[in-house]
């Protein structure tokens, strides 16, 4: 996903849920209570928009990313809503982060996409690479990129990453135990709206 330049507390504000790991923007969102004088009752359409919307920027990304792995997901087996969000939790970035090794899916997003990163021992660039069970994944043996990894471990110390991955900070390394499923997201999200969104 390009950079996101709009407010964030503001788009956090309209969702009514922080959906950007940025402590300043977590700051400004409590500091200003969010009453909602003067609003409409929203659409039933904009109901859906909004939990789509809490998908696109939880995982960041873009409109045609998000449509993608929808129709992947209603191709699948099983619920639509439940594959789609597991698709968004397979992404490479998201794996990084959800193990602790990135302060946010935004700098482990950008950590990939410089090339700091190991899939299986080979070199990989794509931050929206889905990762499978058994994959390992790994940081390049230089200074620079394994001090950002130890850096984020630190700041994050005590986090508990989920059950899908398993993460050893000594090695930086990665192990995908199984596919993630619904209670694996933390994200409070209605999927089945937003089926309906994309199903519309």
């Amino acid at each position: 996903m390009g950079r996101f330049t709009k407010p964030r507390a503001k788009v956090c504000r309209r969702l009514g849920l922080m959906v950007f790991n940025n402590g300043n923007v977590e700051k400004a969102y409590l500091k200003r209570e969010n009453i909602g004088f003067g609003r409409r009752k929203p659409s039933e359409y904009g109901i859906r928009l909004t939990e789509k919307q809490k998908i696109m920027h939880y995982y960041g990304l873009r409109e045609k990313q998000m449509r993608k792995l929808f129709s992947e997901a209603k191709a699948a087996k099983g619920d639509a809503g439940q594959n789609f969000l597991a698709l968004c939790e397979r992404r490479l970035d998201n794996a990084i982060f959800a193990a602790g090794f990135a302060m946010s899916r935004a700098s482990a997003r950008q950590f990939v996409a410089h090339g700091h990163v190991l899939v299986n021992g080979k070199k990989c660039t794509i931050p929206s690479c889905q990762v499978n069970v058994g994959d390992t994944i790994t940081v390049k043996d230089k200074a620079g990129s394994q001090k950002v990894i130890d850096t984020a471990v630190e700041l994050r110390s005590g986090y508990s990453c989920p059950e899908w991955v398993a993460a050893d900070a000594k090695s930086r390394s990665i192990r995908v135990l199984r596919l993630p499923i619904r209670e694996d997201v933390m994200l409070p999200v209605n999927e089945q709206l937003v089926v309906e969104f994309y199903s519309r």
